[in-house]
């Protein structure tokens, strides 16, 4: 056993447990097909355009990333209708969240969170020796009125998301003007908005609006979800310019490889193929959704690309024969819902499988406990 001392808090620090790889489940249950609908990722992939780019090859791989990523800084200002110097760059928004806790917290101060959440808030709080409190969700979405009560002199940031991750509800303008207009201007308000492309045009409002009128508030957004190049790690963060500079101060250079730069610019120009998987989703998640209703199934309303499922207290069993059938789903015991499962949305074809079996199989467990029960 190694004698080396690890500073006494990382002890204490959440670990997130990854899902497994198609490959894995495809060798641990003999299959050939492995349909991946665990990770909220972007069953379309990216835009076709960017395959014919990186065709011709890369010949400037060897040469360091523009630090400042200006081509995509230039692009994403004038989609953006904001100034350059107000967006940050990073190798995921994991990264920027890092960065954000970095600069702002430190021993005594605290941020707060909705409960359950993306787990990466509370780790990069923790590792700057900040208190995470918790506010439970309401209903499955975040209560605003009970996140401001919980702040006090020592609050340094605030975080929101939406659509929020696990659960797929969202915050309405009402809710956000009420946030702003109810915290200080000292404290931090960072807003993730990963999924805020699948929100339907009714239901969804300009968010950027609010960066020009408030100084305290960060938008993140990212380039994994909707232009489905997850795996080349980029998302960015809008703020105020001089707080964006500030925060740049402790970036590490060339956080952002040279291929995903480019990926990220020609994901921009191609809206015709966003537009159109955008609306292929939100399509397939209403079908998915009518479905579990028709069956009795309960879930929660989303506006993402994914829901959350409820399993009627068989979770493990459901599980294990959706891996059996080729189905990775997760778990969500991961994810603060030990009663439930969250399921990407995929190609229509996948989905209606999905469903037949997943209706199927909550019948058989489900319905079968609540009848032993009873």
């Amino acid at each position: 056993m190694s004698n080396i001392k690890i500073k006494p808090w990382i002890s204490s620090l959440p670990e997130y447990i990854p899902g497994g790889t198609i490959e894995e489940i495809k060798e641990k249950y003999n299959l050939k097909k492995v349909y991946k609908l665990a990770s909220n990722e972007n069953i379309f992939g990216p835009s076709p355009k960017i395959i014919e780019y990186f065709k011709k090859g890369m010949s400037d791989i060897n040469y360091y990333p523009d630090s400042y990523c200006r081509q995509l800084r230039k692009k994403l200002s004038k989609k953006l209708g904001i100034s350059g110097d107000s967006i940050i760059f990073g190798n995921g928004t994991d990264q920027i969240i890092e960065m954000v806790c970095d600069a702002i917290l430190d021993t005594g101060k605290n941020v707060i969170v909705p409960d359950p959440t993306f787990l990466t808030y509370e780790k990069s709080a923790l590792k700057n020796g900040a208190k995470v409190i918790k506010v439970p969700l309401l209903e499955y979405r975040q209560d605003i009125k009970s996140i401001i009560k919980s702040i006090d002199n020592d609050t340094a940031i605030i975080f929101l998301t939406s659509p929020h991750n696990p659960t797929g509800s969202i915050l309405t303008k009402q809710e956000i003007d009420y946030a702003l207009n109810n915290i200080n201007n000292d404290i931090l308000i960072v807003l993730d908005e990963a999924y805020v492309e699948f929100v339907p045009e009714n239901d969804r409002f300009d968010s950027l609006n609010y960066i020009r009128k408030h100084d305290n508030l960060i938008i993140m957004r990212t380039f994994s979800k909707v232009f489905g190049i997850a795996g080349l790690r980029i998302g960015y963060g809008i703020g105020d310019s001089e707080l964006i500079s500030n925060i740049s101060k402790i970036m590490q250079p060339f956080v952002v490889n040279s291929i995903a730069q480019i990926a990220a610019v020609i994901s921009l120009e191609d809206e015709d193929n966003i537009n159109r998987n955008v609306k292929i989703i939100i399509s397939e998640r209403y079908k998915f959704c009518r479905r579990l209703k028709e069956s009795g199934i309960p879930f929660v309303q989303s506006f993402s690309n994914f829901v959350l499922i409820k399993t009627g207290g068989r979770t493990p069993e459901i599980i294990e024969e959706l891996l059996k059938n080729g189905y990775m789903i997760r778990d969500g015991n991961f994810l603060g819902f030990p009663d439930y499962i969250r399921v990407s949305m995929s190609l229509p074809e996948i989905n209606k499988k999905f469903t037949d079996l997943f209706i199927a199989l909550y019948k058989k467990y489900a319905l079968n406990l609540s009848e032993e029960l009873s």
